[in-house]
């Protein structure tokens, strides 16, 4: 089965032949995780450089080095630098942000040819833990990089003319959604698509928190069968397409494993139940904290995080087995009292609920009544879609 590496190197058709697609904004929004900024300087420029010129080169490892399967990340660079449809397309813009004091990573690059004008791709996560402390922020903030977002958007807008396109992988597809909806009516305008791939939803506070346009109609929002970043703070799949992959359960989250037929994504009809469920109960076990409790708990794991003096997540999977577990639980030992009962109780609700389910409750209120029946409707639909899904597959 192919995936973007083979579109890629089977696509000879150029942009002003076939027009940018969903794919192409899925291999964009990947090359954005590149360290393009810090291996070619002109990528930073409002010129920027080539493609072929940034992925031809001999030595890619600092290009590709920090990202999730370097291998296939350099498969990619290789067959973009040699491809009709990519080599003439400019990285342009390229910036890199990041702060431990402001608790910010923000990356974007924008890229620029005749056919499609501007494709704005911001970068979703990267391995350090202030990236990652970041990502749990969103859960009771707006945090800096969705501002940066809406903000390299203006930029953009106001030194370029023509057609806008933004999107991104992971965070920067959320990103991509945030500047969407919050920058002036006269950008919005102009941007044809918003592609948000396996992208985390918004809380509450960010539609409250801001001028929020509900710009519903400009996004192409992605998603894998058995997504769980994509579904976070909305399991709503309606409007979404779901996407094929080869890889099981949270490793779908990994561009390189979506299916690819012709021009498209190979699709399935739903999400599995099981996908479903586990979000189910995530969103559900993030209710039940306020504000002040989320980011409470978010601040006790990052302290339990840089207790084992790794600065990245990778560093902590690693070393593991080399102490730093236990230097995170000698770290909880000696936290306030208070602070530590918060967490673990926090942690064994999260569980109970995971492999439970929420809480029971005995709705009183026909508010309350119908919420639980809507609820009761959505399970059913879901296992409903779960088996056609799975039917439809065997009818290949």
């Amino acid at each position: 089965m192919a995936n973007i590496i083979e579109y890629v190197r089977s696509t000879t058709s150029t942009f002003a032949d076939l027009p940018l697609n969903r794919v192409d904004s899925l291999v964009l929004s990947w090359l954005a995780y590149a360290r393009i900024p810090e291996e070619i300087p002109a990528a930073c420029t409002p010129e920027g450089a080539d493609l072929a010129e940034i992925c031809g080169q001999a030595n890619l490892l600092g290009l590709v080095a920090p990202l999730y399967d370097p291998r296939a990340s350099e498969d990619l660079l290789r067959a973009v630098a040699a491809s009709p449809r990519y080599k003439d397309v400019r990285a342009t813009r390229a910036v890199d942000t990041w702060s431990r004091e402001g608790q910010v990573q923000f990356s974007a690059t924008t890229f620029t040819h005749p056919a499609f004008g501007c494709y704005v791709a911001f970068r979703g996560t990267d391995d350090t833990l202030v990236g990652w402390k970041e990502n749990f922020n969103m859960s009771f903030q707006t945090v800096p990089a969705q501002k940066a977002a809406t903000e390299y958007l203006e930029e953009v807008a106001s030194q370029e003319t023509g057609a806008l396109w933004i999107g991104g992988h992971s965070k920067g597809g959320n990103l991509a959604v945030y500047a969407l909806n919050t920058c002036s009516a006269a950008t919005r305008e102009r941007v044809e698509r918003c592609f948000a791939h396996d992208a985390p939803g918004f809380t509450d506070h960010a539609r409250t928190e801001v001028l929020w346009a509900n710009a519903d109609d400009k996004v192409d929002k992605t998603i894998p069968e058995e997504s769980i970043v994509g579904l976070l703070f909305d399991t709503q799949t309606t409007g979404v397409t779901v996407v094929r992959s080869t890889n099981p359960g949270i490793l779908q989250h990994a561009p390189f494993s979506w299916v690819v037929e012709g021009q498209d994504f190979a699709c399935a009809n739903a999400v599995s139940y099981d996908a479903y469920r586990t979000n189910k109960r995530l969103n559900a076990w993030m209710d039940t904290m306020d504000k002040a409790q989320r980011e409470r708990f978010v601040e006790v794991l990052y302290k339990l995080a840089n207790a084992t003096g790794e600065v990245t997540l990778s560093g902590i999977t690693s070393t593991l087995k080399d102490g730093s577990l236990d230097l995170a639980l000698r770290r909880l030992d000696g936290l306030p009292e208070a602070d530590r009962a918060f967490f673990l109780e926090a942690v064994d609700d999260l569980v109970a609920t995971l492999l439970l389910g929420p809480a029971p409750t005995n709705p009183q209120t026909p508010t309350e009544r119908a919420d639980d029946a809507k609820d009761k409707v959505e399970d059913i639909t879901a296992r409903f879609e779960d088996k056609l899904s799975k039917l439809d597959k065997f009818s290949f």
